[in-house]
């Protein structure tokens, strides 16, 4: 017990020293539990290359409620463009960098397998230029331990937005479903091969309205829909007796036939527990 309430001070000090900036990650649904965690991550998203560093964690209270956050900072992005359209052009672009953006949650099972994740996202800060509204959060979810060592699992999702000088972004609604596979698993030992895949559907099914303009002109014409999948293969093993995890994990999120954002995202994931 005293070595879990360490780990979780070491974790808390790292989201309030980083202010508890991050981008939102698919993770595979799961009971509450005590983990540390520090990826880092190239992305393309929308022809912008970047670099991200982040660090996840989450305490578990008790085996049916827990409270996680996370922290990232994009230490490099640009863009580049060539056209050879009538003449040769060459376009480089450096953004601007920094935090991104905050999420802090809780994780709650209400009866055996069901439960209930609840968060809030803060608006971004110089890292990203998307999203920078307020977001609320709320995803039932349902677990099923298909044998010993799968556990599957599915939720509803639901996002509501905050308005800001005068413009509400619409709300959102989303489906998720995952896996997560441990093989060549000790359980004495709690160490070998983990496998994860999640898969989340979500759409916007209200227009955002931009409350400056005549009331026939508010309308922004931004519904979408689109599906995100997240991979990842992991590796549990145990160092001087603490529980390790090394893993490289993969995003697609690709225009309205793969996803709701177009690019792709390979990380590689130091972890420490779960205890």
């Amino acid at each position: 017990m005293q070595r879990k309430a360490a780990y979780l001070l070491l974790a808390l000090a790292g989201l309030c020293l980083s202010k508890v900036y991050a981008t939102e990650g698919l993770v595979p649904l799961h009971f509450p539990t005590t983990a540390l965690s520090l990826e880092e991550a190239e992305e393309l998203d929308d022809d912008v290359y970047s670099n991200d560093l982040t660090v996840s964690a989450e305490y578990a209270l008790t085996d049916w409620f827990s409270f996680y956050g996370s922290t990232s900072f994009r230490f490099a992005s640009y863009s580049y463009e060539y056209s050879t359209e009538g003449y040769i052009h060459n376009y480089c672009n450096l953004h601007v960098n920094g935090f991104n953006e905050s999420y802090l949650g809780v994780r709650t099972l209400f009866y055996r397998n069901f439960g209930l994740d609840a968060g809030w996202r803060f608006p971004p800060g110089e890292g990203s230029q998307k999203d920078r509204f307020h977001r609320l959060n709320a995803e039932p979810f349902v677990l099923f331990p298909a044998t010993r060592h799968l556990l599957l699992g599915t939720s509803l999702r639901y996002n509501k937005f905050l308005e800001d000088k005068n413009f509400e972004p619409g709300d959102e609604i989303g489906f998720k479903a995952s896996l997560l596979w441990k093989f060549w698993w000790s359980d004495s030992e709690q160490t070998g091969w983990k496998l994860s895949e999640v898969l989340l559907y979500q759409a916007r099914f209200q227009e955002s309205e931009n409350h400056n303009l005549a009331k026939n002109c508010r309308k922004m014409d931004d519904k979408y829909k689109g599906i995100k999948i997240a991979f990842a293969l992991a590796r549990d093993f145990r160092l001087f007796g603490a529980p390790l995890e090394l893993g490289i994990n993969y995003t697609i999120n690709k225009g309205t036939l793969f996803g709701f954002e177009t690019g792709h995202r390979v990380g590689i994931m130091l972890g420490l527990g779960p205890f």
